[in-house]
Order: structure tokens, then C-alpha cells, then sequence
């Protein structure tokens, strides 16, 4: 049973239980689309769809589609999609692990999401100064949020 449903029907705080269910949400698609690319690589099913994006980028001329058709190109090298894939599961398994640890109140998780969350804030800060996109801003402001909430939450925790 989620441990904001304790025995004596309190509720733990609404952030910590919208933190755990966006990692359970994060973890399901990032997991499924890396399990996806798996057997993508495992039926050789790639060749067929580097072909097909290859095919559409000498045949369309509206901008948009370019910009599909060069991004499934390089995503579906082979090379790169077997890095892709893995990323998407250790990120996928980590999440989860994340997600397993603070619906379940294990003092560790809050911790863990601290820690993990803002290792890849530098990163973020880099992408959004390459990059201005309003998405990129959105994640970095919710990652900070999450981590400065859950870092003083594992304070009071720790100090009790």
C-alpha cells in the first residue's frame, strides 16, 4: 500500500504524491518507448524505417516534414538508436526506482530524486542557452521546484 495511505487514513503531502505519480508517468513511457526501440533493433525492423524517413526527406518539400524526416533518419541509424535504447532504459529503471521509493516512504527516495534530478540541471541550463525554448525553461523550472522541495522536505525528515 502507497504510504500516503497510511493505516490511519492521513494523506501525505498532495506535492510528494504529484512528484511520485509524474515519476510512475515518466518511467511507464520512457520504458515503453525504450522496450519498443529494443525490438526494434532485435527485428531489424530499423532498415525499414530508416528507408521509409530517408525516402520522405528526397520527397517532401514543406519544412516540417524535413525536419521529421532528418530527425527519424538519424534516430533510426542503428548505432545511434542501440545508445537511444539504452538510454531510455537506465533512465526508464531509474525513474522507476525513484518512483518505488517515495510512494512507499523510504527516507532514502527523496534523497535519491535530490540527487539524481540535480545532477542533470547543468545540462539543462547548457540546453536552454543553446537552445531558447519555452519546454526546455518549463523542465528546468519544475526540476528545480522538485528538487528544492524535496531537499527541504528530507531536511525536516532527517532533523525529526
Amino acid at each position: 500500500m502507497p504510504c500516503w495511505l497510511s493505516a490511519r487514513g492521513d494523506r501525505r503531502e498532495l506535492a510528494l504524491q504529484l512528484i511520485a505519480l509524474g515519476k510512475l508517468v515518466k518511467a511507464t513511457i520512457v520504458l515503453a518507448s525504450g522496450t519498443v526501440f529494443a525490438g526494434m533493433l532485435l527485428t531489424g525492423s530499423t532498415v525499414h524505417l530508416h528507408g521509409l524517413a530517408t525516402h520522405m526527406r528526397e520527397h517532401v518539400t514543406a519544412a516540417w516534414s524535413i525536419y521529421v524526416a532528418n530527425a527519424v533518419v538519424s534516430v533510426t541509424d542503428r548505432r545511434h538508436l542501440a545508445v537511444v535504447t539504452c538510454a531510455l532504459l537506465l533512465d526508464g529503471a531509474t525513474t522507476a526506482v525513484e518512483w518505488y521509493a517515495l510512494s512507499r516512504g523510504r527516507r532514502w527516495g527523496e534523497w535519491l530524486v535530490v540527487v539524481a534530478t540535480s545532477s542533470l540541471l547543468p545540462f539543462e541550463v547548457v540546453a536552454l542557452l543553446r537552445h531558447h525554448h519555452a519546454g526546455r525553461l518549463v523542465v528546468l523550472v519544475v526540476n528545480l521546484a522538485v528538487v528544492a522541495y524535496l531537499a527541504r522536505h528530507a531536511l525536516k525528515r532527517t532533523r525529526r
